[in-house]
Formats: structure tokens, sequence, C-alpha cells
């Protein structure tokens, strides 16, 4: 079966009727340990093996659910057909990645042009994303996450290099990229919370928890993953979804490359992540401006999401650049982490406001939910202690002159922002309590 520019093939077979050899040997037929239905998935690079799912033929006569799911996050609701005679090394053969044999960069053979390079980042950011789907199928760890990963980099591709694509006809698969993560969101942000959460009460003196707070966190936030995994099944499974998928495949059959798109990448990749880094410190710029509250907790996170872009842009730069690029790579990854846990802050403080109403109603001890919410608060102002000293870091002349930005504040140019004059304080005792996770 096979399906869109990149030949996606999937191939699933009933055991019960298969006599022919396979890879190791042996038959497998009716009777054998392995009778059943069999799925055997598309690989992602050259070297791995395709997958194989297995159902028991005594749980399935008629095609399962579960592989009916599974085949869906390939064909995309084509048809396809039984493989009732093949080998092992056929079956894998045949659904080697197509994408890996598409014209790439010619990194070696004169310069590399821009277009070439952002198109070659765009096939494998697509591949990562079809990747992860029959994973997040199945419910295996961290796959959500690298879904979500995925949707950000091919958004912050087609937003960040619209110097290279044309923004007009990239805009509406970003936009439903972004439809996608958010689905995706849910349930990531409270596992995440979970984590947390467990890794925090596990650190907590034992006199300091009180009431039946395990049973209520799990209860009450495993709710939340549930109504998560429905939320990104039906995604997954909508008529949407299909046809994102179908725009992406057209975005890599015919990319839509500007005039600026045939130069050389050496030249202009650096000029697309250094608007972008100008961006960043102009969000900076705004959260330094505000006085504590929402507002500067918004513009932190908006910082977080533009500083996600210059790494994704920087990544694909990297490849060309070197290790200039990737030393801002680096300094980005750093800075992400440390709003992250910002945000993580941000977003848990009002969950636990919430779920210590809960006990409280229930008739349960709510003490230890108000040790959490302060250990959060301290959380936040740790990241507000380090973020001076991390976008020193960030401002370094070697990471920073692969971009030529002009240091002198005329216009166009980055300016050495400095979060301390609106966040600046001595790293208080208060903050000590986080050590306690």
């Amino acid at each position: 079966m096979t399906t869109g520019t990149d030949q996606r093939s999937t191939t699933y077979y009933d055991t019960s009727r298969l006599h022919s050899p396979v890879a190791d040997g042996t038959a497998r037929g009716t009777g054998d340990d392995d009778e059943g239905w069999h799925l055997m998935t598309p690989t992602v690079t050259a070297t791995d093996r395709s997958d194989e799912v297995r159902v028991a033929l005594e749980a399935a006569r008629e095609q399962p659910d579960e592989l009916s799911s599974l085949l869906r996050a390939y064909t995309q609701g084509a048809k396809s057909d039984p493989v009732s005679d093949a080998t092992r090394s056929e079956l894998e053969h045949l659904l080697a990645p197509r994408h890996d044999r598409a014209r790439r960069p010619g990194y070696g053979a004169g310069p590399a042009r821009a277009g070439d390079v952002v198109v070659a980042a765009l096939r494998a950011q697509v591949r990562q994303l079809r990747a992860q789907e029959p994973r997040v199928r199945q419910e295996l760890p961290e796959a959500v996450t690298r879904m979500r990963v995925a949707t950000r980099q091919l958004r912050s591709v087609l937003h960040g290099f619209s110097r290279i694509l044309d923004a007009e006809q990239t805009q509406p698969v970003a936009d439903e990229l972004k439809w996608l993560g958010a689905q995706l969101a849910e349930e990531h942000d409270t596992e995440v919370m979970i984590e947390r959460f467990t890794q925090v009460i596990r650190g907590l003196p034992e006199h300091l928890i009180m009431g039946p707070l395990a049973s209520d966190l799990e209860r009450s936030l495993g709710r939340l993953v549930e109504q998560g995994e429905q939320t990104i099944m039906a995604a997954l499974d909508s008529d949407r979804y299909v046809a994102l998928q179908h725009s992406l495949d057209a975005l890599l059959e015919h990319p839509p490359l500007t005039r600026k798109a045939e130069r050389p990448a050496q030249t202009e990749l650096p000029k697309a992540v250094a608007k972008a880094f100008r961006k960043l410190d102009q969000q900076l710029d705004e959260f330094t401006a505000l006085p504590a509250g929402p507002d500067r907790d918004n513009a932190l996170h908006e910082a977080r999401k533009v500083g996600k872009r210059v790494r994704y842009m920087t990544e694909v730069a990297a490849p060309v650049i070197g290790s200039p690029a990737r030393r801002l790579r680096k300094q980005t990854k750093k800075l992400q982490d440390l709003l992250g846990d910002y945000q993580d802050a941000v977003v848990a403080r009002p969950v636990l406001r919430q779920l210590a109403a809960a006990a409280h109603d229930e008739g349960h001890n709510a003490f230890t939910y108000g040790v959490l919410y302060a250990l959060e608060h301290a959380r936040m102002e740790r990241v507000l202690c380090k973020l001076p000293s991390r976008l020193d870091r960030l401002h370094e002349d070697r990471t920073l002159a692969w971009l030529h930005l002009d240091p002198t504040g005329t216009k166009g140019a980055v300016r050495s922002v400095r979060p301390g004059q609106a966040a600046a304080r001595p790293c208080s005792p208060v903050s000590a309590m986080v050590s306690v996770s």
C-alpha cells in the first residue's frame, strides 16, 4: 500500500494463512506460535528494522481494532491489502523509508542552496512526526512528547525561514500544525505535573504529608490524563488530521520556495536566524518592563516559545554553519529548559489550588497542597535568579558572531538584554526549598 509523496507503505498479514519461509528459516502457518495478525510498520531511517505488532488469532479472526487504528497512521484512510506470501526481508525492503532517497543538499559539491537545506529539514521533521503517530496510538513512553516536538520543529521552520519559504502558502499548514500541537498538549502537560508532584512528594518529610494525597492526585490527575488521551485519539482519527498529512505531502512535493532559496545557505540561513533572535530579545525586553503578575508570566512564556524557534532554526543551520551554530543551539536549549521550569510552575499553581479546594470539600487535609504551591513559587523565584546570568551567556560574542548582529542598538539590532533590571534580587533562602525535590 503506497500513499503520499514519501510512498509510505503499510503491510499486514494473517499468519494463519502464511506458509512462506521467513528470515530465521522457519515456517509460519496455522498452529504455529506466531499465528495471528501481524503488522509490520515502515522504518524511519535506512538502518532501522521494521517494527512488528502482533495480535493473537484467537483474539480476533477479523482484522482487530488495534491494528486498524495503527494502519490508519500509515494509510490515512486509503485501502491497504493483506500480504499472504512474503519473507520478512522482502517486507522490510518494501517498508524501507523513501524520503532518505530524496534529493539532499549538496554540502560536499559546491555551496549548498538555502532552499535545499530547509526542504531537507522539513522532510526529516515530517518523517519524525509520522514515525511517532503509531507510537502515540500504542501509548508508548515519550511518544506524545516527541510528536509535539516534531510539530514545533515544523512550525519553527515554516515560520522562521519565511525568507526562503513563501509564508502565504505555508501559513495554512503552520496553523494546522498548531492545532495538532494543542490536541497533544493536555495529556503531556498533565503527565509533566504528575511526574513533578510525585518527585516533590517523595522528597518531603513525612510530617509535611497530610491527608490521602497520593490517592487524590491519582484520581484527579489520572482523569485529566484519560481526557487528554481521548482528545489525542479523536484528533488522529479525524478528517482534519488526514487533511494535514495530505498538506504536508503537497508541501514536500512542491515546496513554495522564494527566489532567496537559490542563494547560498552559508549566507542566507544566518539572516533568518538573526531575525528570530531579534524577536527573542524583543520578547525579553517586554518581560523586563512588566511588574510581577500574569502579564509578565505570559511575556516570559512567549519569550520561551520564540527561543524554541531560534533553537530549531539553528539546528537546521548547524550542518552548514558548524560549531558556531551548535553553540547557539546549546545556549538556547539551556534557556528553554530554564524558562520551561518557570512555565511548568505557572501551570501547576492553579491546578494545586483546585486540588486543595477539592480536598477541602471532601473533608481531607489540604495542608500539603499549600506546601507544594509554595515550592512551585520558590521554583519560579529560582528561575528569575538564574535568568540574568543565563542571558549573559546567550549574548556572548562567540555565540552570536555568526549572526552578524549590530550591538550598538541601532534599528534592527540586538540589545544586550538584562532581565535583572526588572527581576534582579538576591537568591532568597526560600528558593532553596526547591532542593527537597
